[in-house]
């Protein structure tokens, strides 16, 4: 009997142990899944915190992104107004240098006490009948740096009027436009090269300008299907100081000599309108100063043809009326004789030579 009961206490305590450890193992098992989970639980949380701490650097990227954008727009836009002044300095420089040789004009031709007084009594209703040109005095519109979205304006003007002009063009922008480039040419005006980029930095060498050259009458070609003819206007003209921070002072002396070596004649102006300076946009600063600067039996009036330059397109019709009531004939580039030539090349419109 004790025996008995020695083994049956002996049974229930190996029971009890197995019981226990059992226990024993499912607990730790149960707690290391559960810290497993814990661990799990955490890590989306982790992900999702890196994930955002990425999205806030790249938005803080993105803003320095668009600010150094916003700051590079600026620079460029001071870059045009800089280069518009640059131009406008320019034009003023040749227009002084051509108005020196008008300063034996009679002042009977400008001054306003000379003219007929019966014209200022005129009755406002009669018509006036523009005075018919006798081809003494001409008059060669030129448009500089187009194509653009004020050229459909300008042309409108000119046919209206039923008179044409001349486009230097930009080759860059005539890829740009080439339908309005197309549709100058077919409307009767003439088309000649003025640079491929009207970058300054063509002045550098003759390899540089060339290369520009080049490149401009090869986009001319292939807008217009034609050769372009060996008549072009450089940037800022002739006679431009631009060139002074490339090839040097002695440069232009040199190119302009070149360039006619190679066949090519090169076109100035006697007059600028100043639609490239700070009056571009005042239309009747603008009419006022080729009005005061038109002068003499030849007159090459440079205008501007770029986007801004919607007063330029606004006081056109009054530029063509002013030189119509002075009985001058409307001329272009495209079929000037040789006796036209010599005169604008004895008027020193073309091919000046530049001295220095």
């Amino acid at each position: 009997m004790f025996k008995n009961n020695h083994y049956m206490k002996m049974s229930f305590g190996l029971i009890t142990l197995f019981i226990l450890l059992g226990s024993f193992y499912w607990f730790g098992a149960t707690g290391v899944e559960e810290q497993d989970e814990v661990n799990a639980s955490h890590k989306p949380d982790e992900e999702i915190e890196a994930m955002k701490e990425k999205l806030s650097e790249f938005d803080k990227l993105s803003d320095e992104n668009d600010e150094l954008n916003r700051k590079l727009a600026e620079k460029a836009a001071e870059i045009e107004e800089l280069e518009a002044t640059i131009d406008s300095l320019e034009e003023e420089i040749a227009t002084l240098e051509s108005e020196e040789k008008n300063d034996g004009s009679s002042e009977g031709e400008n001054n306003p006490d000379t003219t007929n007084n019966d014209s200022n009594e005129r009755d406002e209703n009669e018509p006036v009948n523009d005075p018919e040109p006798d081809g003494s005095k001409t008059v060669y519109l030129t448009f500089d740096d187009g194509p653009s979205s004020t050229t459909p304006d300008i042309l409108e003007t000119l046919n209206d009027y039923d008179v044409n002009g001349t486009f230097f063009t930009i080759g860059q922008r005539m890829e740009e436009h080439p339908e309005i480039a197309r549709r100058t040419f077919e409307e009767g005006n003439m088309i000649l090269t003025h640079s491929y980029s009207h970058d300054y930095a063509i002045y550098e060498s003759f390899d540089s300008f060339y290369d520009d050259l080049h490149l401009a009458e090869v986009a001319y070609e292939n807008v217009l299907g034609f050769e372009a003819p060996q008549l072009l206007r450089f940037p800022g003209g002739s006679a431009n100081h631009s060139s002074f921070d490339y090839g040097g002072e002695q440069f232009m002396p040199e190119l302009t000599e070149d360039i006619v070596d190679h066949g090519y004649d090169y076109v100035d102006w006697n007059v600028s309108s100043g639609d490239a300076s700070d009056i571009y946009d005042e239309p009747e600063a603008l009419l006022e100063r080729v009005k005061a600067s038109s002068s003499g039996d030849v007159v090459v009036p440079l205008f501007h043809d770029t986007d801004r330059n919607v007063a330029t397109a606004e006081i056109l019709p009054e530029v063509i009326e002013f030189y119509k009531e002075g009985s001058y004939e409307f001329r272009t580039f495209e079929d000037i004789s040789d006796e036209e030539l010599a005169v604008l090349i004895e008027e020193q419109v073309v091919n000046r030579p530049v001295v220095r």
